[in-house]
């Protein structure tokens, strides 16, 4: 039992270290004028409530890394980003007024989102890595 407990803080744990990662993965992305190259109107504020709710949201992605999966660590992060960016693209967007997919942000709207999930998944999974799980 004091094992599950121990895998489960860690994950939880490397998951909020991701969420930072896509927090601020997005953010970069807007500040620095890359989703407006795609034409994706999405360039969050840095703020604290920004990333306190991204950083619970990825703890709680980051407990899909109690599943067993023997696979490359890199692999490990980018699939398991799918299934947060398929949260937000599919239930979490549309509930404050967004279509399925964002794609009122503009085309590219997905594309944006899972390579920022991808950045917080696979930032996880290396920290992970790191402590040897």
């Amino acid at each position: 039992m004091r094992e599950f407990v121990r895998n489960l803080s860690l994950c939880f744990a490397v998951g909020c270290f991701g969420g930072l990662c896509y927090a601020l993965g997005l953010w970069a992305m807007g500040h620095y004028g890359f989703t407006h190259w795609l034409g994706v109107d999405l360039a969050p504020r840095l703020s604290s409530t920004y990333l306190y709710q991204r950083i619970v949201w990825g703890g709680l992605c980051g407990l899909l890394f109690m599943l067993p999966w023997r696979s490359a660590w890199l692999l490990r992060g980018t699939a398991l980003s799918l299934v947060p960016a398929g949260l937000l693209l599919l239930y979490l967007l549309p509930q404050r007024g967004y279509d399925y997919g964002a794609f009122m942000l503009g085309y590219m709207t997905p594309v944006v989102i899972v390579l920022a999930c991808a950045l917080g998944g696979i930032a996880a999974s290396a920290l992970l890595r790191l402590q040897g799980k």
